[in-house]
Formats: C-alpha cells, structure tokens, sequence
C-alpha cells in the first residue's frame, strides 16, 4: 500500500506541474501559422516581395510556424487593407503594404490609413522611374516639364489613381510649378507598359526593377526620383539634377492591426530582420534593385510620420464632373411625351 499511495502522489504532484505550465505552453506564440494578406494579385511585385520573405522564414527555420499569403486585391489595394485593419488584432494576420497605405487615404480611396495600424518594420526601398516610348520627342525630364507647363492637361500620365505611381507624377508636377497633366487610369506595370508603346499614354512610371525588365521593349528613361543616382542605372540622373525639385520612392512596410499586443509586434519585427539577414533575402533584393533598408522602432515611427506629411501640401485636381446625364434624358423623355400629347391633344380639337 505505502508504494501504491506514494506512486498516486506522484501522479498528482505530475498533474498539478501540467496544470501549472499549460499557460505558459498555450501562450507560446506563434502556436499556428500566420496569414499575411498582400493586397494585390499574385505574381504582382508586392506578392513577390512578401514571398521572398515566405521563403526564408521556412528554408531559414526562423519560425516554429510559416507565413501563409494571402492575396486580397482590388481596389488599389484598399480592400486588402480593409480585411487586415478588421481582422482580430492576436498577431495572426499582418499585412505587407507599401505607401499605397497613405496614398489611397490622401486620395480619399480610403478612410483609414498608417494610423490604424501597429507598424512592424520597413525592409526595402525602390526608385522610381519616369519612363517615355522610344520614339518620344522627348529627351530629358526637363524637356517633358516645361512642355507639360506651356500645355497643361494635355500631356497624359499613365497611372493607378491614388496609388504611389500617381504620387511620383504629383511631385513632378510639385517640383515644376504650372506642369500638370492629364491623368489615366492603367494598371500595373505591365499594363502601363502596353498603354506606353501603343501610344495612348504620353509618359508613365515604372520601379527600377520593372524598367530594366521591360526597357528592351521599346521604352526610354527620363529621370529616376530617387536622392541620388540609382546602382542599377548610374547614368541616368535624378530629377533635381535636371532642375526638377521631385524626389519619390517606394517603401515596403509589414502592419499589424491596430491593438495587436506589443511583444507579437515586436516577433515579427525580430523575425523579418533575421529575414533580412539570410544571403536568400539580400540576393533576391539585390536582382530586383532594392535598397535593403530595414527599419523598426523609432526610426520606423519618424519614417512613417515623414511620408505621410509629404502628401498634405500636395495638390490635386479635382476631375471635371460629368453631366448629368440620367436627368437629361429624363428631360428629354419629357419633353418629347409633352410634344406628343400637344400634337395628339390638337388633333382631336381640330
């Protein structure tokens, strides 16, 4: 009996150890995989860069659980950043986002913006290039700003409206006061590049990696926007060389939604700097041109709070409002039953 009774004593003892640690166990995090919804076609470059990421996390084994994508896109991106400023803010869903976050806000595509979000880190900057087709009068960005000045509206932009490559045409047009152009809507780089050589857009822009891509298509560089003079492209110049006072760039941004617990936060941002460290990462950087910056904390905060206070002294045209055409041809319909009735009504009194 007394080693039976000291056997249940132990079991006990056992149970009561489990019960203490099965907090500590179930809040292990990650204890699932997690989603990141990038708010764009798959195939498009912000899923490509969100994989790069995927990628190394699981061949790295930086993480006991992988990242899932999840692509949401529509909208300029807006209804991605909906569906993760709405998911539960636990620290399984983050979003990949880039400054489309504060574009489609500024443009009024969105109510919300970086402010609804917790940031987690930035890891990446792209230049940006404003490309003409190869037959293009043309032959520098100068040249292009001051015609788009002494013609105004005429000259036509091919963009996403509300979208980074619209803003990147907004500070050209900043940068040279009295240029404006007219602005269409396009698509992504494949389809401005379409729209570019068949002739319907006058000029467009392009990410160093999406230029080098398709310049052997029949297209020519004007200016990157960057600060200075991009690796991949050290003989093309920058806009303020050509005494155009416009710089834009394209940052890439994780987000999680607003009231995720600061220490989940603070695992992803750990997680994608390990990310970034990985030879996989910066290789796959270095083919598609960007810049691996990586940032988090407080750097983070003033970069955000920098970006996002370039677009307020933007202008933008509001777009010349349509007739109102549904009401016209009610008046019409109107106006011709009034004539019929008239001429019925006098036939009948004749």
């Amino acid at each position: 009996m007394p080693p039976l009774r000291g056997v249940a004593a132990a079991i006990c003892a056992g149970l009561i150890l489990l019960a203490d640690l099965s907090p500590l166990v179930a809040d292990e995090f990650p204890g699932k995989p997690v989603e990141v919804i990038v708010p764009f076609a798959a195939g498009g470059g912000s899923d490509v860069f969100a994989r790069i990421f995927q990628k190394a996390i699981r061949d790295y084994a930086l993480s006991p659980q992988p990242l899932v994508i999840r692509n949401a896109g529509g909208a300029g991106g807006t209804m991605g950043s909906r569906q993760a400023r709405d998911a539960p803010a636990d620290g399984y869903t983050i979003l990949c986002l880039h400054d489309g976050i504060y574009t489609a806000q500024h443009y009024g595509n969105a109510d919300w913006g970086a402010e609804d979000f917790e940031p987690i880190a930035a890891t990446g900057r792209s230049g940006v290039v404003i490309a003409v087709a190869e037959n293009s009068p043309y032959e520098s960005l100068l040249e292009l700003m001051e015609d788009a000045v002494s013609r105004p509206y005429e000259l036509v932009f091919g963009t996403n409206l509300g979208a980074p490559n619209h803003y990147s045409a907004l500070f050209l047009e900043e940068g040279k006061p009295g240029a404006r152009f007219r602005f269409t809507q396009t698509g992504g780089g494949a389809k401005r590049l379409a729209q570019l050589k068949g002739g319907h857009v006058d000029v467009t822009g392009f990410s160093v990696a999406e230029y080098v891509q398709f310049k052997a298509a029949g297209i020519r560089a004007l200016v990157v926007l960057s600060e200075a003079r991009e690796p991949a492209l050290p003989d093309l110049p920058t806009a303020r060389e050509q005494g155009v006072d416009a710089t834009h760039s394209l940052v890439q941004f994780w987000w999680a939604p607003k009231g995720t617990p600061q220490d989940r936060v603070q695992y992803f941002a750990d997680l994608l700097g390990r990310a970034m460290e990985t030879e996989y990462v910066r290789d796959r950087l270095d083919q598609l041109h960007i810049e691996p910056v990586f940032l988090t904390g407080e750097s983070l905060e003033e970069l955000i709070e920098e970006r996002s206070a370039r677009l307020e002294g933007l202008e933008i045209d509001a777009p010349t409002p349509l007739p109102p055409l549904p009401w016209i041809v009610l008046g019409w319909v109107i106006l011709c039953a009034l004539w019929v009735w008239r001429d019925e009504y006098r036939g009948r009194h004749r």
